[in-house]
């Protein structure tokens, strides 16, 4: 936060404030972004907020408990920040590019979105630099100065529903935002603000029209019908949320494929990501293009061989880190086993030598009973 207290403003000043902003938001090198006042969007939002009360009720956030215990939180951003007057919405590009092993014989997968460093931390740093921009053109033309509040995903703000309501996209029928340039590869960050923009709603319309592709290409029929996912059935759930045993039936798990770490699927399919966006890419330098970072080791053998110590070493400071070292050996069990059946022999008999060495070399704490089974399955 930085600034000093909120200063009334007249509907001109809010009207030049609110250009301002995103006017320095593109300079800085965002490709897409929009700002709503909160009391022009209160209607606007109250759908929003039924559809998440419901989606909690009927059970569908799984053991996800932050979800309800952050309602309150997320229902009214000024339980965040008590003087927030707006908030400017933001959309950052990600890489396109598949992660993870090219084919299953080589390697798991893992989701785009987690290649390089933390995204949380570099969009943050992003944004605050970009306000305190704001807050220097406001000093030179006379404007008063504003405090803020940056919010990037584990702030209780409802991120997604804010950003249709500032025009940068659609609620997909996979529940993701969409952008007719940028499709759905990008991460969002948004600000709250104690100055008013002059800004009302702005949503974009549904332009997924007649197409079920994400919904058909789910492996795990993870969708209850067009814009309701049941998470306990998502991949991306299951392994990057889910504590402990998976709670779902072997078939089930037979279905999530190989993917350790989060599920591109529902994406990959969809016509608005096959699109060309060398303009938004060129743009989307605000987070620099990072290596691969915690998902460079892909090759099965090397995960295998990995231990818990090497593991935390290795997603130290990125989006990975989420999952513990247990839940990711977990993972990439399930993974290796829904996979191993389609290898070559050759490949077949060596990850069968690797899983013994790893077995053997397994901490007691590692290998619950259940989970050594598990490895041991895949020995015979």
């Amino acid at each position: 936060m930085a600034g000093r207290p909120e200063l009334l403003s007249t509907a001109e000043e809010a009207n030049r404030f609110g250009a301002l902003l995103l006017e320095v938001a593109e300079a800085s090198g965002f490709p897409v972004s929009g700002a709503v006042d909160l009391d022009l969007a209160t209607e606007a939002m109250l759908p929003h907020i039924a559809r998440y009360d419901q989606w909690i009720a009927e059970g569908n956030a799984g053991a996800m408990s932050y979800l309800v215990r952050g309602r309150d939180r997320r229902a009214d951003p000024r339980l965040v920040l008590p003087s927030a007057q707006s908030i400017l919405t933001v959309a950052i590009p990600y890489r396109k590019p598949a992660a993870g092993a090219p084919s299953p014989e080589e390697g798991p997968r893992f989701a785009r979105y987690l290649e390089g460093s933390d995204y949380h931390e570099r969009i943050a740093a992003s944004l605050e630099a970009t306000m305190k921009q704001v807050s220097v053109r406001c000093q030179e033309l006379g404007l008063a100065q504003p405090s803020w509040k940056v919010c990037v995903d584990t702030s209780a703000v409802l991120e997604r529903s804010w950003a249709v309501l500032t025009g940068l996209g659609w609620v997909g029928k996979n529940t993701l935002l969409i952008n007719p340039k940028l499709g759905s590869y990008f991460f969002l960050g948004s600000v709250l603000i104690d100055r008013p923009t002059g800004r009302v709603p702005t949503p974009l319309p549904d332009f997924c029209g007649h197409c079920t592709r994400c919904l058909d290409a789910c492996p795990t029929d993870a969708f209850d019908a067009p814009h309701a996912l049941d998470s306990r059935r998502c991949i991306s759930y299951l392994t990057l949320e889910k504590r402990g045993e998976f709670e779902v039936s072997e078939e089930m798990l037979a279905k999530t494929g190989s993917w350790v770490a989060g599920c591109d699927i529902c994406q990959e399919v969809c016509p608005f990501n096959r699109k060309p966006v060398k303009e938004a890419e060129a743009r989307a330098e605000v987070v620099p293009a990072a290596e691969l970072g915690p998902i460079a080791k892909q090759d099965w053998e090397s995960l295998l061989a990995e231990d818990e110590e090497s593991y935390r070493a290795r997603v130290r400071g990125t989006a990975l880190s989420r999952i513990k070292p247990r839940e990711f050996r977990r993972n990439l069990l399930h993974a290796l086993g829904n996979t191993l059946h389609s290898l070559p022999s050759e490949s077949r008999d060596r990850l069968r030598e690797r899983l013994r060495k790893s077995i053997e070399l397994c901490s007691e704490r590692e290998t619950d009973l259940s989970l050594k089974d598990r490895w041991l399955v895949l020995l015979k």
